[in-house]
């Protein structure tokens, strides 16, 4: 029998997961890299560490049925929409790197130079551009970085450089060219060459093999190589698909089968270090302050949108690392006891618990409905208390501010979008944590659907293996062969009125934190005392 290997490269981690043709987990394993912060709103990798954990997880995994490893028929990767740089002599950023990783904002002021352009390309990412896609960091390094952009000679999605490294083959795929790059898969000459031109940049589309013509998911990148083959613990020559972003195969994984049939019902959220809401259509539909449409970016002749938070999973995380009682740094054990703590609270005290301890949770700006990298959090309930308490409040708050933009983000998509999603499928980390999943449950206006997958990010990337493989002509045939099994969790009829009072509480404080934010940002353009003469 023949199977597939599924390897999803994360924020800190590389995983693998051995699959059936049916879709069932056989093996996983994972191993970490290190992810690098050489100066305010940098972040970045080195490649190597990243392949070389890549490997790790891929023999590990296979480790645990070696009688399995010969019998892999097709590989696949997906990333985070991190950025390889590729550059002639020492690494080209700062700290050693050559990987940007997808939370880095250091060109936020590009970013804001690219929405003034007023270009037709912004209509394809909601209106405004994210720092966290690929042309505002490239302009960074361009700009700041001279000595070191004249070296480049090529830039990769994360996922596509995982497949050239396995290959020996460069390609691109055409999901991280539509959904990071000025590029529009479904125009003639799909890239933004004027807007490059006028930015400076013209020279982008010459880097490596960027300027062709790019594959779909699940289209077959190369085959394996005999050093790859050696890496990774697989056979020689077997076919590696085309990739995709880590969110669009989470999405794949918990979409479950007849899917065609409730695209516009159903929602698919992927929570791990970000979140993200993926919702597909037949036709482009335009949504302010929501990235996309991005067409082909999954499945082929379809079109998507990306909705998310920024910082998710990240900020429970920056609760157990940096509040005064905590107990300890962020670990999945000290998640799931905290979470557990705090259910047994809610238990007792019902809503009265941080019952004033609200958050608009945008740490790092706001990808919908609002779609500004620069806007912060703003939080209340706030006083000099640093014990026990106060950290569980502060985590709870954090939490339920997370499911509560997960309504307004699902109200903004039904309202701009002619979505009418009355479900939501979970996929990702914060399916572990229980806190997490009883406020989806209770708190975002819609039904909860889980699955039974253990790893649903995986198991979309199995999908898109099982293509390559030649298992299923298509992805919507991967999908009906191998979705796992769904369930509904139905909310409580308390905790939902409750956070029916939470959303009002929440939905008033984003309108201020908005006013806020222009009334300072105006008061940021004033010119100084001494330029004004008043010194």
């Amino acid at each position: 029998m023949s199977h597939l290997l599924a390897i999803d490269v994360g924020t800190l981690s590389a995983r693998a997961g051995l699959f059936d043709r049916e879709g069932q987990l056989l093996a996983s394993a994972s191993a970490s890299f290190e992810l690098l912060t050489p100066a305010e709103h940098h972040a970045v990798y080195r490649m190597d560490d990243i392949w070389q954990a890549v490997c790790r997880a891929s023999t590990d995994c296979l480790a645990q049925h070696p009688e399995l490893a010969s019998s892999v028929a097709g590989l696949a990767f997906d990333a985070t929409s991190s950025l390889y740089i590729e550059a002639e002599g020492d690494a080209p950023l700062d700290g050693g790197g050559d990987v940007i990783c997808w939370m880095d904002h250091r060109g936020e002021a590009e970013a804001a130079e690219i929405d003034a352009t007023g270009h037709r390309f912004l209509d394809h990412v909601g209106g405004s551009l994210s720092p966290e896609t690929n042309l505002p960091k490239l302009l960074w390094l361009k700009r700041h970085r001279p000595a070191a952009w004249a070296r480049v000679t090529g830039a990769r999605d994360l996922c596509d450089e995982l497949a050239r490294r396995a290959t020996d083959t460069d390609r691109h795929s055409v999901c991280g060219l539509g959904c990071k790059w000025p590029y529009l898969p479904g125009e003639a000459e799909p890239w933004c060459q004027d807007l490059l031109d006028r930015l400076g940049i013209g020279e982008l589309t010459a880097l490596g093999h960027l300027g062709e013509k790019p594959g779909k998911v699940g289209e077959v990148h190369g085959v394996v190589s005999a050093s790859a083959s050696a890496a990774l613990g697989i056979p020689w020559g077997i076919p590696v698909a085309i990739g995709l972003i880590d969110a669009e195969a989470g999405a794949l994984g918990v979409l479950g089968r007849d899917y065609q049939a409730r695209m516009n019902n159903l929602l698919p959220m992927i929570g791990g270090s970000s979140t993200c809401y993926m919702p597909f259509a037949s036709d482009a539909r335009h949504v302010s302050g929501v990235w996309g449409p991005f067409r082909d970016a999954v499945f082929p002749g379809y079109w998507m949108h990306e909705a998310g938070q920024s910082l998710s999973g990240t900020a429970l995380d920056a609760v157990l690392n940096h509040h005064p009682a905590s107990p300890g740094k962020a670990s999945g054990t000290l998640h799931l006891q905290t979470a557990e703590r705090i259910l047994k609270l809610l238990d007792e005290e019902g809503a009265s618990f941080a019952a004033t301890r609200h958050i608009v949770p945008d740490w790092l700006g706001n990808r919908a409905p609002l779609g500004d990298g620069r806007v912060r959090a703003l939080a209340t309930g706030i006083g000099p208390e640093t014990g026990e308490r106060s950290f569980l409040e502060a985590y709870y708050a954090t939490a339920r501010a997370l499911a509560l933009q997960t309504r307004q983000i699902l109200e903004h998509l039904n309202a701009h979008g002619g979505y009418a999603f009355d479900s939501v499928a979970l996929a990702g980390g914060h399916l572990h944590n229980p806190l997490l999943v009883q406020l989806y449950r209770d708190a975002i206006g819609a039904r909860l659907i889980v699955s039974d997958a253990r790893e649903p990010v995986l198991l979309g990337t199995a999908m898109v293996a099982a293509v390559a493989a030649g298992f299923h002509a298509d992805l919507f045939g991967s999908l009906e062969a191998m979705a796992p099994e769904q369930k509904v969790l139905d909310p409580d009829p308390y905790w939902q009125q409750a956070h029916d009072a939470a959303y009002r509480i929440y939905l008033t404080l984003f309108k201020t934190r908005n006013e806020i934010e222009i009334a300072g940002r105006a008061l940021g353009a004033l010119p100084s005392a001494q330029l004004s003469g008043a010194l």
